[in-house]
This record gives C-alpha cells, sequence and structure tokens, in this order.
C-alpha cells in the first residue's frame, strides 16, 4: 500500500491558519456547535452516547464571611 501523494498539499503555518478561519467564519453559530460538540466527543472517547454527567462530589461549597 502506498500513499497517494496527490491527496495533500503542501503548505506554510500561516496558508493553513488562515483556511481554519475562513472555514470557521463560513459556518453559522450552529454548525460551529456541532461541530464542536463532534470533536470533543472524539477527544474524549464517548463518540455516540450522551454526554457524561459532571462530577459534584468533587466540589465543595462555602460561604464566605
Amino acid at each position: 500500500m502506498r500513499l497517494d501523494r496527490t491527496s495533500f498539499k503542501k503548505q506554510s503555518f500561516a496558508e493553513a491558519a488562515a483556511e481554519h478561519q475562513a472555514t470557521y467564519k463560513a459556518m453559522s453559530a450552529e454548525e460551529r456547535s456541532k461541530s464542536f460538540k463532534y470533536l470533543m466527543q472524539v477527544n474524549y472517547g464517548f463518540l455516540g452516547k450522551d454526554w457524561p454527567k459532571m462530577d459534584k462530589t468533587a466540589f465543595s461549597k462555602r460561604l464566605r464571611k
């Protein structure tokens, strides 16, 4: 199996950053939200599952004096 070098293009970080910004600016707020949620699910390993509940036992509450 060989890598198809025609699938990718050589570009600088500045070009990649500009393309990335243009892509996300063209998206609506709802599309950006869906994209963010998908990437979070992939990153934290709960793709296709419900969002995990926050563990509230790790926090405590105290009164200010």
